[in-house]
């Protein structure tokens, strides 16, 4: 199954010529970048419109901030941040148009919105590829600011305004919990990963889970249990060169949110549980869809 309406360009990479497509009809065979996030606007808008009156799936993934970089000349060198901050600034407005529209047609009452991002920034990009601050790393890498991206949810009357959570959620997560708001049934015949964050949402329990595993494609780099993540092996941005660890590296997050200090040598008991929790996440993995590498997670 796929989307009943869709409007996007087919290729993985972004770099002209861009075709647009149409559902299944070539629109342009070279879009005009600069102007695409208007474009996209404008479409999510039209669709909302045409199915205002039943329920509806909207999912939206602007190009930006992904390089190549364009701004529409309504927002091109307007901020003070560069390309980079223009395109942010676009993407504000484009999501500001959709929360007028739905609160113009009185849709927000019961409309549960979500914005997010994939993985953090790509710094091999440089200016152009957006930073993650305190936060180690980039795109491509388990360390935090590869992995951690932002994540806001609105919900008028439902969810209340102006909170922060501070607990753990996943992407993974969304399945299940749209599934669940939309009286569906998530698969019993497989394991899912992905949990209900909706009572976290509104307030009903201050966290759905507190174990996170990190993978770059299919092998498992790291493993988290509340504050603790161990990292079993990384790969640094730029180089794609893995690096194993004779002995994990364990960090605090909630002290050192910038993994700079390795504490793993002071708190062996800690290391062993989180190596037992990753022994047994990898036995619910299955085989066929998993590299199972020679990384040794037992006591030694």
């Amino acid at each position: 199954m796929g989307y009943e309406d869709k409007k996007g360009h087919p290729y993985k990479k972004m770099f002209p010529p861009l075709p647009m497509m149409e559902n299944d009809k070539i629109a342009s065979t070279n879009v005009d970048q600069a102007v695409m996030t208007k474009d996209y606007t404008n479409k999510a808008i039209d669709f909302i419109d045409k199915n205002k009156n039943k329920p509806f799936f909207l999912y939206y993934a602007p190009n930006f901030p992904h390089v190549p970089l364009y701004a529409s000349n309504d927002f091109k060198g307007k901020s003070k941040r560069g390309l980079y901050g223009d395109v942010v600034e676009e993407l504000d407005w484009s999501v500001g148009k959709i929360l007028d529209y739905l609160k113009a047609n009185n849709l927000d009452k019961n409309t549960l919105v979500i914005f997010t991002s994939d993985n953090g920034p790509w710094l091999t990009e440089g200016i152009e590829g957006g930073s993650a601050g305190l936060l180690r790393n980039g795109k491509g890498t388990c360390w935090e600011g590869g992995m951690r991206v932002p994540f806001i949810a609105q919900w008028n009357g439902v969810i209340k305004p102006s909170q922060v959570i501070p607990s753990m959620a996943s992407t993974m997560d969304l399945y299940t919990t749209i599934i669940n708001l939309a009286k569906g049934t998530v698969p019993t015949d497989r394991i899912i990963d992905g949990k209900d964050i909706m009572p976290l949402l509104t307030n009903q329990t201050d966290k759905v889970g507190d174990e996170l595993f990190y993978y770059d494609a299919n092998q498992l780099f790291a493993v988290r249990k509340g504050a603790w993540k161990l990292h079993l092996k990384s790969v640094e941005t730029g180089s794609g060169d893995i690096i194993q660890y004779s002995q994990p590296m364990l960090f605090n997050l909630e002290t050192d949110p910038s993994e700079k200090f390795n504490v793993g040598k002071d708190n062996p008991e800690i290391v062993k549980q989180l190596r037992d929790i990753a022994t047994q996440h990898q036995k619910t993995v299955e085989k066929k869809h998993y590299i199972f590498d020679d990384i040794k997670l037992g006591n030694n």
